[in-house]
């Protein structure tokens, strides 16, 4: 940017200072005296565009303000890269009130500024100018000061070299490397207080399929022992349905079988009377017979003989219904065989159903203690007493089997026996109730430690998971900070070369070519070296006549590297004083050098309490002890 006019009101020593026409290109010199204002110009110009001086703090920028006075304003005109022009305008007053301005130089007093408001109007110069407060007072302004060497890690120098990305860079990357190590660390104790918990709830591996198996065992011993009891009830009652009608069977069919005897008699008997009578009258036994039957028989005549035969069919005929009857009742009484049978076969089946062993209560007791120390034993387990009242006498249950195979067995006797029988499978399948209710409570509480325990691990996984992603992560960081460090080191390098070759362009002009190269390393400590003596010299070493030209060289690459990197157009340079304690002849060798150095540092200002006569410069500024106000004053 380029310094078109400044413009003052109380502002450090001056109540009033105007500049106008301040040319674009040039030497610019401001002479006077000690204490007559010539640091106040650039200090105007410093607090014009950034809002700050070089030599007051921001807590004490109220100083700024001329002694005496409330308030101040300064306004500064310039042309940035864009080739326009602008107006800049600042107040401030003691009660700490800052404002800005910023607007086209031509544009009316009504119109609409571009930027209004201290971070609006800096946001907007520096996107003008493409450069800082910092950057400024390391390169283009040269403060009243000693010239010394740039610090290697400043901001200004930092941004010269194009470091600061890097390092912004480098210090996300460094940030977040942190985290990521605090985020591992949180998620390593986060693991071990997870572990400490599944340790502390102490699963044993083998007691669920332990509980499930004794679950699944009892589960089948009570379903087989219903099964026995409604199997032993249909057979019982089917039993004592049968035994009165396979009796009533038994005797119809004996009765069937005595009438079946009597009417076989009969008919043999007629039969054998009607041959007797009728075949062979004459016979000995069928004249006694005839006898009998004339004596017993009332009106008993020969010509009813045949009647003997029809008798001995009818009786024929009684032997076979009666013949047929006792079959019929013997079948009858045979099919109530099978329900004998299958009491018999019941009673047998009980042999068969196998014995369970219930965990002994003191070994329950410590299970369930495990899974719920408060938890006390449940009321319903069965007492010493009716796990011995389960009882089986397998002699009396074979002789009762034995007996209803015989149907010797009565009601009586198969209701008893058997209600014996099912009132011991009752009491087993209570027990077997019971000890599957325990069962249910203790999986139901080993379920849900191992739900929690599921819980736990899989969150130890997914730390696990989150563990592994954030150190895949350090290393990506750790790689993109090797990256970063040799690129800034690589950066820093080309910067340093590019320095080096800055300075040796103006180096030998200022020191009359007796010093030609300088040797800058990458913390920017200067050496120079001395064609007369061919080796590099430290500054120690030479005069401080030639220190401060050899400052000032560098200075003057610093700038050209800010002009190149950021600004990318002509350029003003702020010089307060730096050729004190230069003499005479290196003065002048260094103000003839000054406009030559570079085709972008157009507009050099110049401060010194006095210059030679016949110095020329294209504006010179006179500065009067005694005055408070400069207007402009061509020399």
């Amino acid at each position: 940017m380029i310094i078109n006019a400044i413009q003052s009101s109380n502002i450090l020593k001056y109540a009033d200072l105007d500049l106008q026409d301040i040319p674009e290109r040039g030497l610019i010199a401001v002479s006077g005296p000690n204490e007559s204002g010539k640091s106040s110009i650039g200090e105007t110009v410093c607090f014009a565009l950034f809002g700050r001086t070089f030599s007051l703090g921001m807590d004490e920028l109220s100083k700024v303000i001329r002694w005496g006075e409330t308030h101040c304003s300064a306004q500064l005109e310039f042309t940035p890269r864009d080739g326009k022009r602008y107006r800049l305008e600042r107040f401030l007053d003691d009660g700490g009130n800052h404002s800005a301005r910023l607007t086209l130089a031509a544009s009316a007093p009504n119109d609409e500024p571009i930027a209004r408001g201290v971070e609006q109007v800096a946001d907007k110069v520096y996107e003008l100018i493409g450069y800082e407060y910092e950057e400024f007072v390391e390169s283009f302004y040269l403060a009243q000061r000693e010239i010394t060497t740039p610090h290697p890690h400043s901001y200004a120098v930092k941004t010269m070299a194009g470091l600061v990305t890097l390092e912004y860079c480098d210090q996300a990357c460094q940030e977040d490397k942190e985290e990521t190590l605090n985020e591992v660390e949180q998620r390593q104790a986060e693991q071990i207080t997870v572990q400490g918990q599944i340790e502390e709830i102490g699963i044993n591996p083998h007691l669920m399929p332990s509980l499930d198996s004794e679950h699944a065992e009892i589960s089948r011993h009570m379903d087989e022992s219903n099964r026995l009891i409604e199997q032993l009830d249909d057979a019982s009652i089917a039993y004592q349905d049968a035994l009165p009608k396979r009796e009533k069977a038994l005797s119809a069919q004996g009765r069937a079988g005595f009438f079946r005897f009597i009417f076989l008699l009969l008919t043999l008997l007629t039969s054998g009377a009607w041959y007797v009578l009728a075949r062979m009258p004459e016979h000995e036994y069928a004249l006694q017979l005839s006898d009998f039957i004339s004596n017993n028989v009332p009106n008993w005549q020969a010509s009813m003989i045949p009647w003997l035969l029809y008798a001995a069919g009818g009786f024929a005929l009684l032997f076979v219904i009666f013949w047929i009857r006792r079959a019929s009742k013997h079948n009858s009484a045979k099919a109530y065989d099978e329900t004998a049978s299958v009491l018999a076969t019941a009673l047998d089946n009980l042999g068969s159903l196998p014995t369970v062993e219930i965990q002994d209560d003191s070994e329950e007791q410590e299970t369930v203690s495990e899974v719920e120390p408060s938890e006390s034993p449940s009321s319903e387990e069965p007492t010493e007493s009716e796990s011995e009242s389960i009882v089986v006498d397998h002699a009396a249950r074979e002789r009762l089997s034995q007996r209803v195979s015989d149907w010797s067995a009565g009601i009586a006797e198969v209701r008893d026996g058997v209600g014996h029988e099912e009132s011991q499978l009752r009491k087993g399948v209570e027990v077997d109730r019971r000890r599957l209710g325990q069962l249910d409570q203790a999986i139901a509480q080993e379920q849900e430690r191992l739900d929690k325990v599921e819980q736990l691990q899989g969150i130890k996984v997914d730390l696990k998971q989150k563990i592994d992603d954030k150190e895949r992560h350090m290393a990506i960081c750790a790689v993109a900070d090797e990256l970063i460090q040799g690129t800034t080191r690589e950066v820093s390098h080309q910067f340093n070369r590019k320095l080096r070759g800055l300075v040796s362009k103006t180096l030998p002009l200022f020191t009359e070519n007796r010093y030609e190269h300088l040797q800058i390393d990458d913390d920017l400590s200067v050496r120079a070296f001395s064609s007369e003596k061919r080796d590099f010299m430290d500054l120690d070493e030479i005069s401080s006549g030639t220190q401060r030209q050899i400052m000032l060289a560098v200075r003057l690459a610093l700038s050209q590297e800010l002009v190149d990197r950021a600004v990318q157009g002509s350029q003003f340079l702020f010089l307060d004083e730096p050729f004190a304690f230069f003499d005479e002849k290196r003065t002048r060798s260094s103000l003839t050098v000054l406009p030559t150095l570079s085709e972008e540092l157009n507009q050099i200002w110049i401060v010194a309490q006095d210059f030679a006569d016949d110095l020329k410069f294209d504006l010179h500024v006179h500065c009067d002890r005694e005055s408070d106000s400069i207007p402009l004053k061509q020399a």
